[in-house]
């Protein structure tokens, strides 16, 4: 993107190049360093700065860089609070948010989304605002983050757009699969070898939930995100949107069995029902023989993982924590977690406006004096988003959900854009998503900017309505493009 006249917009003509970017980053260090006297708000500024100037020099790697910091920016703050210190408000936390905002917003200069993708953008965002007044007035730093984390996912919608409208391989698709695996690699040393002294800091002042594994002596893995089911959440994403990529079939093979390993000790079993649905429905919407052949891939690699470590502790401890999902009436925390969203919901459904954005979920302990501090972890992402946006919020982010994965469905129905194995993979993941969501809010986080990501995608390549399609000889192409312009 040099040569678009925007380069300008951060640096001087003169200055555009690959040497540019480096200065700027260095530039942004010294300045934030010098201006806050807070290495970690210097780091923040300098990365910012860096994948801005990155961004105006290439936009897809500027969005390989966006992916790339929302996978390592945890790792990153983990490493700095050894040296630093832990800040009361770590910039690095905000960071992922605000670039993707940033990015964002510089993609919807010459965005071309289409009226439905628009429509879907805006009643999403209305969606979260509805519970803005009264999140504002219970707590306003938590509202201020959890409104910031929702609308930062959402706006991921808008580059989603622009890379599902090239029809090359998507970005986040490109960067999952060259990080992912060295990624599994580190939190499978963290089950088997005494974590590092970052990692060991971030158990100890973190309060993660079930950080334990069922094995004596061993944790549930994290790698470089926050918690267990963040990291078991993207590694599925990861491995149903592998599905579209052409590797050789070793390759595939041990890569494949890698993420599964580090699934498998993440030991979170929402993450395998999406899974497990994912495949199911990218096998039926990819079709031929390739998506057979790529499933069975993912099958072998499961049941070798089940067979030869017959005998493992671990393993048997993975297996008998999947199958408990057939056995959700013995399960004693899944039946308190019923029982406390049963009890929540009738309140839930009495507030028109919703407790506020930020009065759910992790924005919650922001305030450590919250009454609401039962509301983490409500293991249900749906009565999250109704009880802080009230059913009229509620029911235009569902909205917003729903005709995403309707627009990845259409795409399937056309040739041109994304070839179909890639817009399968991106059904299979929005509806995994849309599963994943019963056991978690995936909107707040990485997995919420790549739901919208995949939905703009989806959006770039959907089918057009029967009306509007252009009929031969019957003078009906004008009439279509009538009825197009009316829609949008």
């Amino acid at each position: 993107m040099a040569g678009d006249g925007r380069w300008h917009v951060f640096l001087p003509p003169r200055f555009a190049g690959t040497p540019a970017v480096a200065a700027a980053g260095f530039l942004a260090l010294l300045a934030g360093a010098s201006a806050v006297r807070s290495l970690q708000a210097a780091f923040a500024l300098a990365l910012l700065v860096l994948l801005v100037a990155i961004h105006g020099q290439s936009r897809r790697a500027g969005l390989v860089g966006l992916w790339t910091l929302w996978l390592l920016a945890p790792a990153l703050r983990r490493v700095l609070a050894l040296t630093a210190g832990t800040p009361t408000a770590d910039p690095l936390a905000l960071l992922p948010f605000v670039a993707t905002v940033a990015i964002a917003l510089l993609e919807l200069r010459r965005s071309t989304m289409s009226g439905e993708a628009r429509t879907t953008l805006v009643i999403g965002g209305l969606g979260f605002l509805v519970g803005a007044p009264m999140g504002l007035l219970a707590d306003p730093v938590a509202f201020t983050y959890g409104l910031m984390a929702y609308l930062a996912g959402l706006s991921a919608l808008v580059f989603g757009w622009g890379d599902g409208e090239e029809g090359k391989q998507l970005t986040l698709v490109r960067t999952l699969v060259v990080l992912l695996p060295p990624l599994a690699i580190y939190g499978i040393l963290q089950y088997f070898f005494p974590l590092t002294s970052w990692d060991s800091t971030w158990v100890e002042t973190a309060d993660l939930a079930s950080i334990g594994a069922p094995q004596e002596g061993h944790i549930r893995i994290f790698s470089t995100l926050n918690s267990p089911g963040t990291f078991g959440l993207v590694l599925a994403i990861g491995i149903l949107l592998a599905l579209a990529v052409r590797r050789r079939p070793l390759t595939a093979a041990a890569t494949t069995l890698l993420m599964l390993v580090a699934l498998a000790l993440t030991f979170v079993r929402s993450a395998w029902l999406s899974l497990v649905v994912g495949v199911i429905v990218y096998l039926t919407a990819a079709r031929g023989r390739r998506a057979g052949r790529t499933v069975a891939v993912i099958a072998t690699c499961l049941v070798a993982l089940v067979v030869v470590g017959g005998s493992n502790p671990t393993t048997k401890a993975f297996t008998q924590r999947v199958t408990s999902l057939g056995e959700l009436g013995k399960d004693r925390s899944a039946q308190d977690r019923l029982k406390f969203s049963s009890a929540l919901l009738p309140t839930a459904v009495g507030k028109p406006l919703g407790a506020g954005v930020g009065q759910a979920g992790l924005s919650v302990r922001l305030d450590e004096s919250s009454a609401n501090d039962s509301l983490q972890s409500t293991d249900n992402g749906y009565l999250a988003l109704l009880y802080q946006m009230g059913l009229v919020g509620f029911l235009m982010v569902v909205y917003a959900m729903a005709r995403s994965a309707v627009a990845a469905t259409r795409s399937l129905r056309t040739d041109s854009g994304l070839d179909r194995p890639t817009k399968a993979a991106i059904l299979a993941t929005l509806i995994a998503l849309l599963v994943s969501e019963a056991a978690g809010d995936v909107l707040y986080g990485i997995s919420g900017a790549i739901f919208w990501y995949l939905a703009g995608a989806a959006f770039a390549n959907e089918d057009p309505e029967p009306d509007a399609r252009p009929e031969d000889g019957d003078g009906s192409e004008a009439i279509g493009t009538v009825r197009s312009a009316l829609r949008a």
